[in-house]
């Protein structure tokens, strides 16, 4: 497995919708598909307070003040009308409060956004981060709150994976 692969399967975008499938979700991961919560999922806001909260160590490990970060990624949201689409964000670089990263997914609720495309956007519409530090993936505070609504074996197949381990993780208050 490629390190291009681990970050298109921690692509699992969050969406403004509820759906449920018969897919599983290493199928999903394995496609670059999505999991999908309610907006108002308190879950999904609690992992938002932890990414926020916890930026400054985001920040530092990007800034090279912590060794052997890598593959540093950003979920932010894009707005188009009445939907709301979360994407991850690679290639990331900041000057102060404004960061600029390429969109990680494919589009499948907004138009105003295509795979690949750059975008500048403040600190804080960043709605969760990750990036690699001897090989396990830290941040993804978002997919955590996501997989604890699937499977426990699946989830954790997807964890062992991408090299996630979710203790700490965000969770409901």
């Amino acid at each position: 497995m490629t390190r291009a692969f681990l970050l298109a399967v921690t692509g699992l975008a969050f969406l403004g919708l509820s759906a449920a499938s018969a897919e599983t979700v290493t199928q999903k991961a394995s496609r670059d598909g999505t999991l999908k919560a309610r907006d108002d999922d308190p879950a999904m806001k609690a992992a938002f307070a932890k990414a926020q909260e916890s930026l400054p160590d985001f920040i530092d490990a990007l800034d090279g003040k912590i060794t052997g970060a890598s593959d540093f990624a950003v979920k932010v949201p894009i707005i188009q009308g009445a939907q709301t689409e979360y994407f991850w964000l690679n290639e990331v670089s900041h000057r102060g409060d404004r960061f600029t990263g390429k969109i990680n997914n494919r589009p499948e609720l907004v138009g105003n956004v295509t795979f690949g495309q750059q975008l500048t956007f403040l600190r804080s519409r960043i709605r969760d981060w990750g990036y690699y530090r001897d090989g396990k993936l830290q941040g993804n505070f978002t997919t955590c709150a996501l997989l604890a609504k699937e499977d426990p074996r699946e989830a954790q197949e997807l964890k062992d994976q991408i090299g996630l381990a979710c203790e700490g993780a965000a969770s409901p208050q």
